[in-house]
């Protein structure tokens, strides 16, 4: 790539001019009609083909758009080509092309390379990059309780965004009436217009968005200077809050009423040595706690039966009309 400079003279300032060599076309244009490159490389911040001959890489005989020379284009300037970004662009307008490059030039992705592209929505190699909007989209199925919960008007992208976001805030959020329920909404509605503007690389928009959203956050309190020190322990300050953390988590409740095989505490281990001290005061021999997790398992399945027999019992007396 070829640089030349000038200087010109403009109200009696010296403008430093700069002027860059397109590598495919050979043409000496001007340093705008260059997207911006991050690589240390580019020593004047530029990629060395301009964005008319980067458009041309991306299209195919008919002047379409062709994914797959879209992601050739991007690992020849090793650019990520990120699937959410990437949709987005698509649907911005006449230029998508300039749209995504301009996408990626934000500060949360300018210095991902090829290596970090996500081809698909639910990539499980970056699921923790902070870089990417969170996973999941097609497990969410925008029904007419989604659409009621948040009202007429939003794309099926934005609801699936309030949806997943309402979900992550609301375990940590007191929901105690409708009208915690509406401020939490009202703030997840402006949060994600919000990003979906940024996305677009609509600054503006997203400024708008932002304020509204800070306002709705501090109406609901779940800003950080709002949360008290039983907030920021997760809400544990009560043996109350403990139940309800452990009743809301996921897959909680199945494994705690489980034998272990092996004694796990000091009750364990307590009740283990009580057992053997009681069976050698009578002479019998030890036993191992593989042997007391048995005999638990034994009278747990006695019981289940028993108890499903005196349903099944109380059952037939209703249908009988017995007392």
């Amino acid at each position: 790539m070829e640089l030349s400079r000038k200087k010109i003279n403009t109200s009696n300032k010296k403008i430093d001019v700069c002027n860059l060599t397109c590598v495919v076309c050979g043409k000496l244009k001007k340093l705008n009609d260059f997207f911006q490159s991050f690589n240390p490389i580019h020593q004047v911040g530029r990629l060395p083909y301009c964005k008319e001959c980067l458009k041309d890489m991306c299209s195919d005989e008919n002047g379409n758009i062709n994914l797959e020379n879209v992601k050739k284009m991007l690992k020849l300037i090793d650019r990520p080509f990120i699937y959410e970004l990437f949709k987005t662009s698509m649907k911005s307008g006449k230029d998508p092309i300039g749209m995504y490059m301009k996408n990626i030039a934000m500060k949360q992705y300018k210095y991902l390379g090829w290596k970090d592209s996500i081809f698909e929505p639910d990539d499980p190699q970056h699921t923790d990059n902070s870089a990417l909007q969170e996973k999941n989209n097609k497990n969410i199925d925008i029904n007419d309780d989604i659409i009621e919960f948040f009202g007429e008007g939003y794309t099926e992208d934005e609801y699936r965004a309030m949806y997943r976001k309402y979900n992550f805030l609301k375990n940590n959020y007191p929901e105690k009436t409708n009208m915690h329920i509406e401020a939490l909404k009202t703030y997840v509605r402006f949060k994600v217009k919000e990003e979906f503007a940024t996305a677009r690389g609509d600054i503006g928009e997203a400024a708008k968005w932002a304020e509204l959203a800070t306002k709705a956050a501090t109406n609901a309190k779940i800003n950080p200077s709002q949360l008290s020190a039983a907030d920021l322990q997760n809400g544990l300050s009560t043996f109350g809050q403990l139940v309800r953390a452990v009743e809301q988590a996921v897959d909680i409740i199945p494994i705690l009423p489980r034998f272990k095989k092996k004694p796990k505490d000091s009750v364990d281990f307590n009740l283990w040595c009580y057992i053997n001290y009681i069976r050698d005061l009578k002479g019998l021999p030890l036993v191992s706690y593989e042997e007391i997790y048995a005999f638990y398992e034994k009278r747990k399945r006695e019981y289940i039966e028993q108890e499903s027999a005196d349903i099944f019992e109380k059952e037939e007396e209703d249908e009988n009309g017995e007392l």
